[in-house]
């Protein structure tokens, strides 16, 4: 499978990454990767014969946020209402997935996918998205992604 073009990257942030992790489930790609400044999961769509970032989602150690669409300015993640950034980003891909891409202007491309493929496929996104973290980083309960020093 070849990979997705990943789109501009954010405005500042360091362009080191991990080799991505590419999963494709239910008509969509999913691409998990790490840069120095925290995960990202990013979701792809087939428009027009071409793979086109539709969603973003950025578990970053320093405000996590979110792209949606891909191409807009990030909302930042609010972590006391929202409680761990990752465990939400993988919620709404499995629960509220058809929403989310409606709220982003994809409306038209969820028919043509396999909601309860994607849904039960979420784990695996779940589990890309912790392999993906290197040494030096921890999950922390209530928090979310952390440096290690920081967690201590």
């Amino acid at each position: 499978m070849a990979e997705p073009d990943a789109g501009a990257p954010d405005t500042g942030a360091p362009l080191a990454e991990s080799s991505p992790t590419l999963l494709e489930m239910g008509g969509l790609r999913f691409k998990v990767s790490f840069r120095t400044v925290g995960a990202t999961l990013s979701v792809y769509g087939r428009l027009d014969e071409a793979w086109v970032e539709l969603l973003r989602f950025d578990d970053f150690v320093d405000g996590p946020h979110f792209h949606s669409p891909a191409d807009a300015d990030s909302t930042p993640f609010d972590r006391a209402t929202l409680g761990e950034p990752l465990a939400w980003y993988i919620a709404e891909i499995r629960d509220h997935l058809a929403e989310r891409l409606a709220l982003a202007g994809y409306g038209d491309l969820v028919p043509t996918l396999d909601l309860e493929a994607i849904s039960r496929g979420a784990s695996a996104l779940n589990e890309a998205m912790i392999a993906c973290v290197p040494a030096g980083f921890v999950r922390v309960p209530g928090v979310g992604l952390q440096r290690a020093g920081a967690a201590e």
